[in-house]
């Protein structure tokens, strides 16, 4: 590979994992320009992420070390190889890590250690007919933009409450963050639309284990400022001695302006457990990202509801402030408060409260270095 094939490729990793901020780089997800049309190469991408975090709840009073609290930290390879025609074939390999302690990789739904937890797959795509992918992948989801803290699991107040389920059944789940045996066929952008489905099956032939794990589509829109979603899925969650196999439905819809720079969002998603006596939960979120110079500040405030369970109900809010030091480099800090009913459970920061129905605030301060 020329150098100058090298420089094309590093540049286009860059504008879409590294250093756009309406992208922020979490996910090669869908209506992202494609910035690697004639370009092959392969490249080494990734996020150093640390900082220190403060949480009080109730009598927990907790001081110490996160990683990932303004961006997971990871490190990937994606490499691209044009196979003329309009034909590409490319692949993805990445890892997240903690610079806490050093350890990478992570656990899927069906409890398999794995090295490469964030992405392990490869894709044939065609400038005409779209992408097929297979392997270890994102979900069926909304872009990760809409919030403004792009649903990090160490900070994010709506990451952390629509991903609850604990508190709707034993067996309720929105499931893993990634699919894995996931085969997944996404259309080209035609009139701003584009559409995705995905399929995962499980693989097994043991009596009560579902055919498939996972499977959904999602249709996103684009048109100059304004951005609109839409995603339906269906998780089968693994027999186990007290429950069998439950499907769960997780749905949700968003929309995202551009108002000369400031991004105005709300997103809304339902979680839905098939199962007798299990509750239904739905979030809603509205944010807002603004820059401020070369600097961005961030909001969102985010309420979840149990049905007919008020006092399972939660509210949290998100404040952020990014000061960067180049396109790369940046100095965060983040506040959060969770305001939880008597019965609620809902933290940030992958917190714990001393009783059901504590109040949460978290503070956080870090270094966030993309590559």
């Amino acid at each position: 590979m020329t150098t100058c094939g090298k420089a094309v490729i590093a540049i286009a990793i860059a504008e879409l994992i590294c250093a756009s901020n309406a992208w922020a780089g979490d996910s090669f997800q869908i209506l992202v320009p494609d910035g690697f049309v004639g370009t092959s190469g392969t490249v080494l991408y990734g996020v150093a992420d640390a900082g220190l975090q403060y949480s009080h709840a109730g009598s927990n009073h907790v001081l110490g070390m996160e990683s990932g609290a303004g961006a997971t930290s990871r490190f990937g390879i994606f490499g691209v190889e044009q196979l003329g025609g309009g034909l590409s074939l490319r692949f993805n390999l990445e890892s997240a890590i903690k610079l806490t302690n050093g350890t990478a990789g992570g656990t899927t739904a069906q409890n398999e250690s794995t090295f490469f937890s964030r992405e392990a797959n490869v894709a044939l795509v065609s400038n005409d007919w779209g992408r097929l992918k297979l392997g270890r992948q994102y979900p069926t989801e909304l872009s990760l933009a809409l919030d403004p803290f792009y649903g990090v699991g160490a900070f994010s107040p709506y990451g952390s409450l629509a991903a609850l389920s604990s508190d709707l059944g034993a067996a309720a789940t929105i499931g893993d963050y990634r699919i894995s045996n996931a085969v997944a066929y996404m259309t080209p952008i035609i009139g701003g639309f584009q559409f995705e489905v995905m399929g995962a099956p499980r693989g097994v032939t043991t009596p009560g284990y579902p055919e498939a794990y996972f499977e959904g589509a999602q249709l996103e829109y684009l048109n100059g400022p304004l951005y609109l979603g839409v995603f339906y899925d269906v998780i089968h969650t693994d027999p186990t001695a007290s429950f069998p196999s439950v499907k769960n439905k997780w749905l949700g819809a968003g929309a995202m302006y551009n108002l000369g720079g400031v991004r105005l969002s709300y997103e809304f998603n339902m979680t839905v457990p098939d199962y007798p006596g299990y509750a239904v939960a739905t979030t809603h979120m509205i944010g807002v990202n603004a820059p401020q110079g070369t600097n961005d500040v961030k909001f969102s405030v985010v309420y979840r509801n149990v049905a007919g369970k008020p006092a399972a109900n939660s509210w949290a809010l998100g404040l952020g402030y990014d000061y960067n030091l180049s396109k790369v480099t940046a100095l965060y800090a983040r506040l959060g408060y969770v305001i939880n009913q008597k019965h609620a459970i809902a933290t940030l920061a992958n917190g714990s409260l001393s009783q059901p129905g504590d109040d949460q605030s978290v503070i956080a301060i870090g270094i966030r270095k993309r590559f």
